[in-house]
């Protein structure tokens, strides 16, 4: 679970949160450890209120505090400061210098507790087990998972050594104690969970790199595909236009269209999905006319073409606007193929209406081509046609041969009649 947290913060989270755990697990036991001492040199230095003089007198000359208990106290505050210094910052050089002032406070600390008379008749009592539990803790203050593991189990190695020659030195039976035990088995289990839970993560992660990276290289290559069907619409269109033009000014009409071509080029708004005509035709309007095939088609009997429409043009009215926009510079192209290639000045336009698409051909009894013969310099079918269509989840057929004209027959998606009532 990763809380809605972004993907380079999820694996570092849980660790955080088990070393903040750890080094506040640690730092109370060795608080209770520090507080321990304390309350036993209190109740020994108290001793039996009513005995003789002669013992009374033995019981101080035990009961004060010796400079043993004293620098035991000393080494409990310096194992806590090595655990805060290792929470904050986590060095191989810090752990071994806690794992070593760890094991010195740990034996000095049983030493000094199993050293109380008739205190603890065995090593594996509660509170002999407090700065043991705090020594296993070095696993989890700021480690990593198997690193974790490892310094856990050198520090509970550590501990139990400790204990078992203080227990020989103090002469009380040693017996492992389930609190340490415990601790460094859930320990151990947790670190290991975190290790897993992390490598799902970065496989996870990986693994949405990796579609990342693949709707990059098709995001990419669809705005390659769109930039080439731009410069045939545009550049290329005007060129041809251009080049048939008679010696002398400019027709209105192609210097509007050369000046349209150049604040197109100028913008950048081609690169989006968005619509030309962002406002669907209100009621009543005429769909054709308001049509970008009607507007193909009509640039196209500009430049001096004659193009017959026959058919549902009415069925165009049942376009999307981006279907809309994409069919008719599709159609301008394949109107510029005829002014260019075909060798003849007419074309006709057949438009049909099925239930769920709509198609359109565009016809010339011109020269005719050999398909697979076309030089792969000529992107105007390919990229301002074909690729063009296709990405509307539509198809374009091309059906020619020399001497027999051309027809390129284009069918695009449609909302089904039925559904739209």
């Amino acid at each position: 679970m990763t809380l809605g947290l972004p993907d380079h913060l999820v694996a570092r989270t849980p660790s955080q949160a088990l070393a903040r755990a750890s080094h506040w697990f640690g730092l109370t036991c060795l608080a209770g450890a520090l507080l321990a001492l304390l309350v036993l040199n209190f109740a020994n230095l108290a001793g039996p209120t009513s005995t003789s003089a002669a013992t009374n007198a033995a019981t101080t000359d035990t009961a004060t505090t010796t400079p043993a208990q004293w620098l035991t106290i000393l080494a409990v505050l310096a194992m806590a400061g090595f655990l805060v210094a290792l929470s904050l910052r986590r060095t191989v050089t810090l752990t071994i210098a806690y794992l070593v002032v760890g094991g010195a406070c740990t034996f000095l600390y049983t030493i000094t507790v199993l050293g109380i008379p008739d205190a603890f008749p065995f090593s594996n009592m509660f509170l002999v087990t407090l700065p043991k539990l705090a020594l296993v803790m070095v696993g989890g203050a700021g480690s990593g998972a198997l690193a974790g593991v490892l310094w856990s189990t050198i520090g509970f190695v550590l501990a139990e050594s400790v204990t078992v020659l203080a227990a020989l030195q103090t002469q009380v039976p040693y017996s492992p104690d389930a609190f340490t035990i415990s601790t460094y088995l859930f320990l151990v289990g947790v670190l290991l969970f975190a290790a897993f839970a992390r490598r799902q993560v970065a496989a996870q992660t990986a693994l949405h790199r990796a579609v990342l990276d693949d709707q990059s290289r098709l995001l990419r290559h669809d705005l390659d595909q769109r930039a080439l069907a731009r410069t045939q619409d545009t550049t290329l269109n005007q060129l041809v236009a251009l080049a048939r033009a008679h010696a002398g000014p400019l027709s209105p009409n192609l210097a509007s269209s050369i000046r349209d071509t150049l604040e197109t080029l100028r913008g950048t708004d081609w690169l989006t999905d968005a619509d030309q005509r962002s406002v669907a035709p209100s009621a009543g309007t005429d769909a054709w006319l308001t049509s970008e095939v009607y507007a193909a088609i009509e640039r196209s009997r500009d430049r001096g073409l004659v193009v017959e429409v026959t058919g549902e043009r009415a069925a165009l009215g049942r376009l999307d606007p981006v279907s809309d926009r994409e069919l008719g510079l599709a159609v301008q192209q394949c109107l510029t193929n005829v002014i260019l290639h075909s060798g003849i000045v007419t074309a006709e336009v057949v438009i049909e209406s099925e239930p769920d698409s709509l198609s359109l051909m565009v016809t010339d009894a011109g020269r005719g081509f050999t398909e697979s013969e076309t030089g792969a310099d000529r992107l105007g079918l390919r990229q301002a046609v074909r690729h063009r269509i296709e990405r509307l989840g539509g198809s374009a057929s091309i059906f020619t041969r020399p001497g027999a004209g051309t027809s390129v027959l284009l069918s695009v998606p449609v909302v089904s009649e039925q559904a739209s009532r």
